[in-house]
C-alpha cells in the first residue's frame, strides 16, 4: 500500500476526455427533448454527471474556479444541485422562504464557472426543506421527513414550493446575466426529490398525521369522493359491496394459555441473545407474551418472533390484531412472509409505535400470493423487553361505508395504510384518488414553472418508483435512483457510530441494480439516473461507476450522476470522508474518465433489439390498485435482460415497437450484450468478472482467480495478486481510433484502497463498519500487478506511470510477448495510473 491522492492539478493533457463537449455550456442552444433523447441544436447529448450537496453548493469564487475546472477535465459535463434548500441557501435569513442574497451570489458565481468549463447545470427545487412553526407549520415532529408526501397536496407548502422557485428561478445571474428561466446551461429542474403521495403513504407516514394536516387531507378526499359518487347514499351502494365479516380464528395460541412452543418460534441463534417466557396478570388478567433481547444478531432483523403454517390466499383480506407494550419507546415491524425458502414476503409489511403503556393495533393486509405456509413475524426487537397479548389473526373483517360516516360534512376518513379494512371499491377509489391527486401536483407545478415563469430548461417531478409512471411520464423526463449496498443504520438514522455496509461485488449478482433501472426506463422519454454509487467502505467499489456507464451507454440511457462529488465546504481532501463522496476517493476519480468516454463519446455501442413492457393506463391503475404502492410498475421480464437488450416499459396508448426474447434459463449465469462488447460471467461462485470490449475503451472488474481476459482487438489482461483478489481496471484511448493506432492511453488500475490508519471491522454475514474511525490522510492504495497485451509492437510503446497530478515519471520498460508490447503494471511504480503513447 502506498499514498495516493489525485491532485486537483492532474493536467489536461492526461485526463482531459471533455474536449468533445460543446464549450462553453450552452453555447448550441437548449438543452431539448427529442425523439426520447437529449439534444441542442449541435445534435443529441448525453451527460456523465455528479451532484454537490448542501455547503458545496456555495462555495468561495477561488474554490468555485477550481472545482469547475476539475470536474471538467474528469469529463464531468452536469453538475445535480442538491440538498440547498436544507439550511444552507437560507443561510443569514430569519426562516426557510426568503433566500439569503450572500448564498446565491455564489452559487451565481459555481453556476457561471461551470458554464465556461461545459458544465451544465441540474436544479433541484424542494429535497430537503422541513418547514417549522418559523413558517407557520407546527407540530414537525409528527410530519414525515421534510414533509415528503404531505408538501404533494397541502397548500400552503405548495405554494411555499413555487414562491421558491420563482425567487431562484427568476432571479439574474450577475455573472452570465442571464436570469436562470433562460439560461441554456441550466439544462434541468427536479421538482421534488424521492417525494410522492403513493410512496410515502405506503411506508404508513401518513397515517399518524397530526391537524391542521390530517383535516386538510380528509377535506381533499372527501371532495374528490362528492366529484365521483356525489352524495352519501350513492357512496354507500358502490362501498358496501363485497363487505365481509370476520373469519374464524387462524392462530394457535395467540391468547398465551399455554406454554409457549410451535408454531411459534424465536429466531436467536449466536450472537444474538434473547429469551421468552408466558407472563401473568397481563391485559384483562389473562397471560402475556414477554420477550426479552439482551443482544442483536448479525442479521438487523434477528433477534425475532414468528408463528408458521398459515394458509394465505391472494385477494382475501386478513386482520391481524393484538397488544404490544416495550420498556422504552421503540417501532417495531410487522410482516407476513412465506415460513420457507425464498423467504419472500407476501405484501404486508408494517411498523408499529410501541412505548410503555399496551396499546392495541388492528392491521389488514393482503397477501399478493397464495401461500400454503406463509409466517407472521414480530422483528426489528432492539435490546430491552417487548410485551405482546392477545394476538388474533381472522380472515375477513371488510367494511365498507361506516354508520356516520357523510360526505356532506367531510367525515369519511382516509385510508390508513395500516387498516385496510375496506372493500374492494373503497380501495380503488383510495387508489383513483392519490393517483389524481399526485397528478395534479406534479403537473400542475410543471406547468407553474413554464407558462408563469417561462422556464426553458428541462423538468423532471421525483425518481420512478415513487410516483406513478404514468403521471411521472407526463413531464419531459423521467428519472431513476439506486445504490448498491446503501449503508444500514440499526439504531437512530445517521448515526456516524452505528453503521453497516454489506461488503459484497455486484459482479456476483448479474444485473443487479442496473437491471432494476433499466427495467423503469420508459420507451419514448429521455432516461437519467441522477443518483448511483456504491458506497463506501464496501471494499468493491469501485466496481460501481464504470458498470453504470458500460450498462447505461448500451442501454442508451441520456445521464447518469455520481452521488455525490461533495457535501460539504471541503474540496480538496487527502482521505475519503464518508460513504458518498468521491472528491477524495482515488480510484473512483481515476475511472472516472473511462466512464466519460463510455456514455459521453459512446465508445460503447447501444443495444438495438427492444425488449419493453406495454403498461397503458389502465393495466398501471390495476397495478396500483392490486399493490398499493409504485414500485411494481417496471417490466415484467427478468432482470438479467438489461445486459443483453435494449429494455424498459412503454406507456402509450398503443404498444411500442419491440421484439420477443426467449426466456434465460434460471441457472443461467453468463450474459454477453448483443453487440458482443459487454460480458458479465458469474459462472465461477463468488467470483464474477465484468468487460467491455469497445475498440476506444476496455474495461475488466471483478474477481482474478488467476485467469487471463480477452479484451478484444488482440488487449489481453493477466493480473497477479492482489489483496482481494480482485481488481478494476479502465484502459481508454484518449488520443486515436484504437488501442493499434498511433495516439495516447490512459491505464487506471484499483484494487484495495483505504485510509490510513483505518480499521475495517468484519462484524459477519458480510458487514463491515468503521464507526466513527474512517482514518486520516492520506488514502493508502493497493498497486495492482498487472500484464497488459497490445496489438502493436514494443518499438512503438512507450510506458508512463503518472503522478498524483497526472503528470509522467520517467518511463518504465515495455516488453515484448509473441511480438506484441507487454505492458507491465505493478506496486513498485506507486500509481494507480499510466499513460501510454502510441506511435
Amino acid at each position: 500500500m502506498f499514498p495516493f491522492v489525485i491532485s486537483y492539478d492532474a493536467p489536461d493533457n492526461v485526463t482531459n476526455v471533455s474536449g468533445w463537449l460543446p464549450r462553453p455550456a450552452g453555447k448550441h442552444g437548449f438543452v431539448r427533448a427529442k425523439d426520447g433523447h437529449f439534444a441542442t441544436d449541435a445534435g443529441p447529448i448525453r451527460f456523465w454527471a455528479t451532484n454537490l450537496c448542501f455547503e458545496a453548493c456555495f462555495p468561495p469564487h477561488e474554490v468555485a474556479e477550481r472545482v469547475a475546472a476539475r470536474l471538467a477535465r474528469l469529463g464531468i459535463n452536469c453538475v445535480r444541485f442538491h440538498h440547498m434548500d436544507s439550511h444552507s441557501i437560507w443561510g443569514k435569513s430569519p426562516n426557510k422562504t426568503i433566500i439569503d442574497p450572500e448564498k446565491l451570489e455564489r452559487l451565481d458565481y459555481l453556476i457561471h464557472q461551470l458554464k465556461l468549463h461545459g458544465v451544465y447545470t441540474n436544479i433541484n427545487l424542494h429535497v430537503s426543506r422541513w418547514l417549522d412553526d418559523k413558517e407557520g407549520f407546527p407540530r414537525r415532529d409528527q410530519r414525515p421527513n421534510y414533509d415528503k408526501g404531505l408538501d404533494n397536496f397541502e397548500p400552503r407548502m405548495i405554494e411555499l414550493q413555487k414562491k421558491y422557485a420563482r425567487d431562484l428561478l427568476t432571479h439574474v445571474n450577475p455573472y452570465t446575466k442571464t436570469a436562470y428561466v433562460a439560461e441554456p446551461a441550466i439544462a434541468f429542474v427536479e421538482i421534488n426529490n424521492e417525494n410522492a403521495l403513493f410512496a410515502t403513504w405506503a411506508w404508513g407516514q401518513l397515517d399518524r398525521l397530526p391537524d391542521p394536516y390530517a383535516t386538510t387531507f380528509r377535506k381533499l378526499w372527501n371532495a374528490w369522493l362528492r366529484k365521483k359518487h356525489g352524495n352519501t347514499e350513492a357512496l354507500a351502494k358502490v362501498w358496501n359491496v363485497g363487505s365481509q365479516a370476520m373469519g374464524d380464528e387462524m392462530l394457535t395460541n395467540g391468547d398465551f394459555a399455554k406454554p409457549i412452543g410451535a408454531p411459534w418460534n424465536l429466531e436467536a441463534g449466536p450472537p444474538a441473545k434473547a429469551a421468552w417466557s408466558v407472563v401473568p396478570d397481563g391485559p384483562d388478567g389473562k397471560p402475556f407474551l414477554r420477550v426479552a433481547i439482551e443482544k442483536m444478531g448479525e442479521q438487523v432483523w434477528i433477534p425475532q418472533f414468528t408463528h408458521a403454517g398459515l394458509d394465505v390466499k391472494e385477494d382475501q383480506v386478513y386482520t391481524l390484531a393484538f397488544l404490544a407494550r416495550c420498556d422504552k419507546r421503540r417501532r417495531v415491524a410487522v410482516n407476513c412472509m412465506m415460513a420457507h425458502e425464498p423467504w419472500k414476503h407476501l405484501g404486508f409489511h408494517a411498523e408499529v409505535e410501541v412505548g410503555p403503556d399496551w396499546k392495541p393495533f388492528r392491521l389488514t393486509f393482503i397477501p399478493s400470493a397464495d401461500e400454503a405456509n406463509a409466517r407472521i413475524s414480530f422483528t426489528n426487537l432492539a435490546p430491552g423487553t417487548f410485551d405482546l397479548a392477545a394476538v388474533s389473526l381472522r380472515p375477513g373483517g371488510i367494511v365498507g361505508l361506516e354508520p356516520g360516516q357523510k360526505l356532506e360534512d367531510d367525515s369519511v376518513p382516509v385510508v390508513k395504510h395500516g387498516q385496510l379494512s375496506i372493500t374492494p371499491a373503497a380501495r380503488n377509489d383510495w387508489v383513483d384518488f392519490m393517483w389524481d391527486t399526485e397528478r395534479d401536483y406534479w403537473w400542475g407545478m410543471n406547468r407553474f414553472l413554464k407558462d408563469e415563469l417561462k422556464l426553458q430548461a428541462l423538468v423532471a417531478g421525483t425518481q420512478l418508483g415513487y410516483s406513478p409512471t404514468h403521471v411521472q411520464a407526463g413531464l419531459d423526463f423521467c428519472d431513476g435512483h439506486s445504490y448498491w449496498q446503501h449503508p444500514h443504520f440499526p439504531g437512530r438514522p445517521w448515526d456516524m457510530s452505528n453503521w453497516t455496509v454489506n461488503n459484497i461485488a455486484l459482479v456476483n449478482s448479474p444485473a443487479g441494480t442496473l437491471g432494476d433501472l433499466a427495467s423503469r426506463r420508459v420507451f419514448g422519454k429521455p432516461y437519467t439516473v441522477s443518483e448511483y454509487n456504491h458506497p463506501m467502505p464496501n471494499q468493491f467499489a469501485a466496481e460501481g461507476m464504470p458498470m453504470i456507464a458500460a450498462v447505461g451507454a448500451f442501454q442508451d440511457w441520456d445521464g447518469i450522476y455520481s452521488f455525490a462529488y461533495n457535501h460539504n465546504e471541503r474540496f480538496e481532501p487527502r482521505r475519503i470522508e464518508s460513504f458518498f463522496d468521491l472528491k477524495g476517493d482515488p480510484a473512483k476519480l481515476a475511472h472516472s474518465i473511462a466512464c466519460s468516454a463510455m456514455l459521453l463519446r459512446g465508445d460503447v455501442k447501444a443495444g438495438t433489439t427492444r425488449v419493453f413492457g406495454w403498461m397503458p393506463r389502465r393495466a398501471e391503475q390495476e397495478l396500483l390498485r392490486r399493490s398499493l404502492n409504485a414500485w411494481g410498475l417496471k417490466l415484467d421480464d427478468d432482470a438479467r435482460r438489461a445486459i443483453t437488450n435494449w429494455v424498459g416499459v412503454g406507456v402509450g396508448d398503443t404498444a411500442p415497437p419491440m421484439a420477443r426474447a426467449a426466456p434465460f434459463p434460471k441457472d443461467q449465469n453468463v450474459f454477453v450484450s448483443e453487440t458482443g462488447e459487454i460480458r458479465w460471467d458469474a459462472s465461477e461462485k463468488g467470483a464474477g468478472a465484468f468487460t467491455v470490449s469497445a475498440p476506444r475503451v476496455k474495461l475488466f472488474t471483478g474477481f482474478v482467480r488467476g485467469r487471463t481476459f480477452d479484451l478484444g482487438g488482440g488487449v489481453s489482461l493477466t493480473i497477479g495478486k492482489t489483496a482481494l483478489d480482485w481488481a478494476t481496471v479502465t484502459m481508454t484511448c484518449i488520443e486515436g481510433e484504437g488501442f493499434g493506432k498511433p495516439g495516447r492511453i490512459l491505464i487506471a488500475a484499483t484494487g484495495d484502497i483505504h485510509n490510513k490508519g483505518a480499521q475495517l471491522r468484519d462484524l459477519g454475514a458480510n458487514r463491515v463498519t468503521l464507526a466513527n474511525q474512517w482514518g486520516e490522510e492520506p488514502v493508502m492504495c493497493e498497486g495492482v500487478p498487472a500484464e497488459i497485451t497490445l496489438p502493436i509492437a514494443t518499438d512503438r510503446v512507450k510506458l508512463y506511470p503518472l503522478d498524483e497530478s497526472g503528470n509522467r515519471r520517467e518511463a518504465v520498460p515495455v516488453a515484448s510477448k509473441d511480438g506484441k508490447a507487454l505492458l507491465k503494471l505493478g506496486p513498485e511504480h506507486k500509481t494507480i495510473w499510466y499513460e501510454v503513447e502510441v506511435k
